[in-house]
């Protein structure tokens, strides 16, 4: 049925009808129309009279989904796919409904709707990172104002303070439900696990945690928190600690471990650690509670590794792996203290080979159980050498002493050469010499410097040298005068210069799997790197810093809801999008909205409606949405009216 305009002549003058028709059909003669009613001359019509009609039909026969062209007005757009997404993910994971049994276990008497208030702070930080007073204003720019169990919710700030103070309250207990429910549904590989830490800075000074210490931030001016992270083999966060702000990397590893084995039941698996976490307390600990270990070395400094890399002609005998060259050396403790030993003697005194044989033969006779007292070996040492003084003696038995119930081990150590790392840590210290030695050049060559006083040389030197240019002050060596004690020109210092040059592109790995082929221990290592990557996310994605709060208990609690945002994005990123960036998708999902729009019927009587609708959801929006079971995005079912 629809309306039309049918002519006819009459007399010579043709003449227009407003007719309503039909369309039917007729045996042999197919399709055609039948007027039903004749409106009478279209001429006779004013635009108010279509516009009655128009109306009239409306109210008759109660057609809401039509309305006057220009009665339809916006009310408000508001944020939907992304809420609705990372909501499904949430729920995925049965968060809420966890938080809510273990806020019952903690606190019976507890009414308040945590875990619906959690979700909405881990979701704004998955989206719009804001403090949590900027949550209640974002609330009303999104979907959960007008969605069914969340727009009754009140939405004063303090309801958001309590939350993460219950939040807290039940950490523990909910990564571990955390960590079973990733295994349940993904099947987490934890025979490798990886810790590293970070640290983020406060604009308050007043938080009982809080203290100066090396800013991984660049921000040594304010006082930080430590922050650690465990995950799993794929890069899900299963643990996280906070730790005050001047704890150092090693001091951390204890609390892990203990935590891993005792609360988490994780009786076998390789604990794979950054180089800052090695020390000879933490192997230890890490033996003693059954792990493996697989730890980047401090090469410059670790004792063990000098000895191999100063020592060794690191150019041959590589295997290559993933464009780097690899070496496994395997050394016992025995053979490094005899090095170790033969090395500091032999820098202060004349050493005989053969009467050095007493002191190895006393040292390749330790074991494990073995506890060396100094009054025993000083007589070997003067032994070795006649009239040895005293603190040559004690060195060399600190040194001995200092692996005690470590005698009989053997360690392995991974030697990883990067060649093209190796040529532009090169290229850029040459670039460094150059110009340090073009300004000192420039100060010595003055024509007044002989007559500056010490003073004055030295703080023009402190310039030349000062901040991270520090470190390349130990390839030059400043001349001074004996008796003035005044810097009158410098020279290279070409064994510091040899010495670096053996460490270029180097990094060593110490593992105790031995069932591990080399280039695996190192595959293992570089997987280190997910950690890093949620580091990141955790100061980028999530906008952890700087922290606001200053209550120790509320600074733990937003640092928790920062990772339980960067496990919705980890749970996305592996198990939905094979590891590939989250840009794009989330860039999609976000353009959906939610539109609130009121409806004017007619201009005679005052008929409105609000009619809620959701934009248009293209295909590459759909195929993000349903990655996550999201199969009706347009769906409002779940919103209230």
């Amino acid at each position: 049925m629809f309306p039309r305009v049918t002519k006819s002549t009459k007399n010579g003058t043709s003449y227009e009808y407003l007719v309503i028709s039909e369309s039917i059909r007729k045996k042999g003669k197919g399709s055609t129309t039948r007027n039903i009613a004749n409106l009478g001359n279209i001429k006779n019509f004013s635009n108010q009279d279509i516009s009655n009609l128009i109306d009239g039909f409306i109210k008759i026969f109660k057609l809401e989904n039509f309305c006057l062209s220009d009665g339809v007005e916006i009310l408000e757009s508001l944020e939907h796919g992304s809420i609705i997404f990372w909501q499904k993910i949430w729920q995925e994971l049965d968060l809420s409904k966890a938080i809510k049994k273990l806020v019952r276990i903690k606190n019976k008497r507890a009414r308040l709707a945590v875990g619906k208030y959690v979700e909405m702070m881990v979701v704004n930080r998955c989206g719009d990172p804001l403090s949590k007073l900027g949550v209640t204003r974002w609330i009303e720019r999104t979907c959960y104002k007008e969605m069914k169990e969340y727009s009754e919710l009140p939405l004063d700030v303090t309801y958001f303070y309590r939350s993460m103070d219950h939040l807290l309250e039940v950490k523990d207990d909910l990564e571990f439900a955390i960590f079973e429910k990733l295994n349940n549904l993904f099947s987490i590989n934890i025979k490798l696990t990886f810790y590293d830490i970070t640290s983020t800075f406060f604009y308050s000074d007043t938080c009982p945690i809080s203290s100066n210490g090396y800013s991984r931030d660049n921000r040594p001016d304010k006082v930080q928190i430590v922050i650690g992270v465990v995950t799993s083999y794929e890069g899900y966060p299963i643990k996280h600690f906070v730790f005050e702000g001047n704890t150092k990397d090693e001091t951390t590893v204890n609390t892990v471990v203990q935590q891993l084995k005792h609360e988490y039941n994780i009786e076998e698996t390789t604990f794979v650690g950054d180089r800052g976490m090695i020390t000879k307390l933490n192997l230890s600990r890490l033996e003693g509670e059954g792990f493996e270990y697989i730890m980047g070395v401090k090469h410059r400094q670790d004792e063990i590794c000098n000895m191999l890399i100063s020592e060794q002609n690191l150019g041959s005998n590589y295997e290559t792996y993933n464009g780097l060259k690899i070496r496994e050396r395997k050394v016992k403790v025995k053979t490094f203290l005899i090095w170790k030993s033969k090395k500091i003697i032999r820098k202060h005194c004349d050493l005989d080979d053969e009467r050095f044989l007493l002191l190895e033969k006393e040292l390749l006779s330790l074991n494990n159980k073995s506890a060396p007292k100094f009054k025993e070996y000083k007589n070997i040492f003067e032994g070795i050498v006649e009239r040895i003084e005293p603190k040559i003696s004690n060195k060399v038995f600190r040194g001995i002493k200092k692996y005690q119930g470590k005698y009989e081990d053997e360690l392995r150590y991974i030697i990883c050469l990067n060649e093209e790392r190796k040529r532009s840590s090169q290229k850029k210290r040459e670039e460094y010499i150059l110009r340090f030695s073009k300004e000192l050049d420039g100060l010595f060559s003055k024509k007044d410097i002989g007559s500056k006083d010490r003073a004055f040389v030295e703080i023009a030197l402190h310039k030349i040298f000062e901040g991270y240019k520090a470190k390349f002050k130990k390839f030059f060596t400043i001349e001074k005068d004996p008796k003035t004690k005044k810097a009158f020109g410098y020279r290279l210092n070409q064994e510091a210069l040899d010495y670096e040059i053996n460490f270029d592109g180097i990094f060593v790995l110490l593992s105790n799997r031995s069932d591990l082929e080399p280039y695996k221990i190192v595959e293992s290592y570089k997987n280190l790197k997910e950690v890093e990557t949620l580091f990141d996310d955790l100061k980028n994605f999530v906008d952890i810093r700087p922290i606001r709060h200053w209550l120790e208990k509320r600074v733990r609690a937003h640092v928790f809801i920062c990772i339980l945002s960067l496990l919705l994005k980890r749970v996305f990123e592996i198990n939905y999008l094979d590891a590939k960036a989250v840009t794009e998708p989330l860039e999609e999902i976000s353009k959906s909205k939610l539109i609130k729009y009121k409806v004017k019927f007619s201009k005679r009587e005052d008929r409105i409606q609000i009619i809620p609708k959701i934009t248009t959801t293209s295909p590459i929006q759909k195929q993000y949405f349903k990655m996550v079971g999201i199969k009706n995005p347009m769906n409002l079912e779940k919103f209230v009216w």
